[in-house]
């Protein structure tokens, strides 16, 4: 009876220490990405995008920064339309880029300090809607005093 006992143990314990393939390679292309090193000048870049009429906007954990309006912009924009469900929907993005001061805002004064231009997109995933309450009723214009 012990010998059963303990047979089946062990059978238990080699089940359980089986190795997971699957977990192993994710955690193989993590660590590449962490070891990737970036090309001079360019930065790693997570936050939410949106690009509306002529205004591409990334925000950042703790900036905001213009996004350059070009063929890398648009490709990304193709993919973000996919995953939104309204216009004014952001999505979150990790991309690389290069950081250079804005020039629409030298120009016309209005804008963000600074200015992405994309050389990679990495991710592009759905934004949470987290931070918006929804209550379920509306409120009518002519409501309010």
């Amino acid at each position: 009876m012990k010998r059963l006992i303990v047979l089946s143990f062990l059978a238990l314990a080699m089940v359980s220490c089986k190795n997971n393939k699957e977990s192993k390679e994710g955690a193989d292309v993590i660590k590449k990405m962490q070891e990737e090193v970036l090309p001079e000048g360019q930065q790693l870049f997570r936050g939410e995008f949106i690009f509306i009429e002529d205004a591409a906007v990334l925000t950042a954990r703790n900036d905001i920064y213009a996004v350059e309006i070009d063929h890398k912009m648009h490709e990304l924009n193709k993919v973000a339309e996919a995953l939104k469900k309204t216009e004014f929907d952001m999505v979150n993005v990790v991309i690389r880029g290069t950081v250079k001061p804005n020039p629409i805002k030298a120009e016309i004064g209005e804008g963000w300090d600074e200015m992405i231009t994309i050389t990679k997109i990495i991710e592009v995933t759905p934004a949470t809607n987290a931070d918006i309450i929804k209550t379920g009723k509306t409120l009518d214009i002519k409501d309010v005093k």
